[in-house]
């Protein structure tokens, strides 16, 4: 049987008598690394809710470089535009960590939110939510300063990822120099030359191949200073 933590709470959200008819609705998917739910341009569809792993919403420009716009992570959902009438996705989302993710087709979630005004409200929070997210991400990017905007980046991810991390204060992210240079729009040797000086302060490190804040009151004591 598929876990099912955060799809039982999102639609604990729902009026309770449409919570069994609702919870039916939603598909289990598991998702392998690399593997794609959906492309930039691609009609929207469904709804997305990631149970386990971590997606990649992102965008290829025009000179092929890959701009990420955001990660995804459990408890997370993607594709809520169709909640307020987007008809195309603007990014792709791609599968970073193998994953799990709940559908739900776009004219039942719509069905669910017209029969339901405090389940759309609480869509319409979740969407606030993300929109707050994406206007912290761009004060990150607007910093003068290369250091301050990948210290931000770093802080604002690992701060997502954390609470889903699996082991209590380890804070790691799936980010890479590629990544983090797609996130600020800095070339990956500057964002290596400032990765390379977090390390020697033994700020971050790796663990597994994996990026890992060692001291997050250090990295935002650098963050402050630069």
């Amino acid at each position: 049987m598929d876990k099912r933590d955060f799809l039982d709470e999102f639609i604990g959200h729902a009026k309770k008598d449409m919570q069994g008819e609702l919870g039916e609705k939603f598909i289990s998917t598991k998702l392998d690394r690399g593997q794609f739910l959906f492309f930039e341009g691609d009609a929207t569809s469904a709804l997305y809710l990631i149970e386990s792993g971590v997606i990649e919403a992102n965008v290829v420009r025009g000179d092929g470089k890959v701009y990420i716009f955001h990660f995804v992570f459990p408890g997370e959902v993607l594709g809520e535009g169709i909640a307020y009438g987007q008809n195309h996705h603007l990014f792709s989302a791609v599968t970073r960590k193998d994953a799990v993710a709940w559908r739900i087709a776009k004219n039942d979630l719509l069905r669910a939110l017209e029969a339901d005004h405090e389940f759309e409200r609480y869509i319409m929070r979740v969407v606030g939510e993300k929109l707050d997210n994406s206007y912290v991400k761009t004060r990150c990017i607007a910093g003068e300063r290369v250091e301050r905007r990948i210290t931000c980046i770093l802080l604002k991810t690992m701060d997502e990822s954390s609470e889903i991390s699996e082991y209590p204060g380890k804070l790691d992210t799936p980010l890479t120099n590629r990544d983090i240079s797609g996130l600020i729009g800095a070339t990956e040797e500057t964002v290596s030359r400032v990765m390379s000086r977090l390390k020697k302060k033994d700020i971050i490190g790796t663990r597994n191949k994996q990026l890992v804040v060692l001291d997050r009151d250090a990295l935002i004591q650098y963050f402050e200073s630069v």
